[in-house]
C-alpha cells in the first residue's frame, strides 16, 4: 500500500468499491483478506511505499504535506482510517 494515493493499489481500489456500496460483493473478499493481513499488532496499517518526499521548497515529487509515518513497521493514521472504512463497508468492521 502506498500513500498519498497517486496510483491504484489494493486500498485505493477497495475504497472506491466501498464508496459504490459494493464492498460486500463476494469478488472483493480476497482483496479484503489481503488488506486485513497487512495490519500491525497495534491495529494500525503501514504505508509500504510512497513516491513523494517531504520538502521545504518546490521540487519534483516533493510535498509540503505531512502524510504521516512512511515505514512498513509503523502504523499510518491516514491508511488506517481508509482501511477501517473499507472493512466497515464490507461488514468486517
Amino acid at each position: 500500500m502506498h500513500y498519498p494515493i497517486r496510483f491504484y493499489d489494493v486500498l485505493s481500489a477497495l475504497a472506491a468499491i466501498a464508496e459504490l456500496g459494493l464492498a460486500k460483493d463476494q469478488r472483493c473478499q480476497d482483496a479484503i483478506d489481503l488488506l486485513e493481513s497487512k495490519g500491525l499488532a497495534d491495529g494500525m496499517l503501514p504505508v509500504e511505499w510512497t513516491n513523494v518526499r517531504r520538502a521545504n521548497e518546490i521540487e519534483t515529487r516533493g510535498t509540503y504535506a505531512d502524510w504521516g509515518p512512511i515505514h512498513k513497521r509503523k502504523g499510518n493514521p491516514l491508511v488506517t482510517i481508509d482501511t477501517l472504512y473499507v472493512l466497515r463497508e464490507a461488514g468486517r468492521g
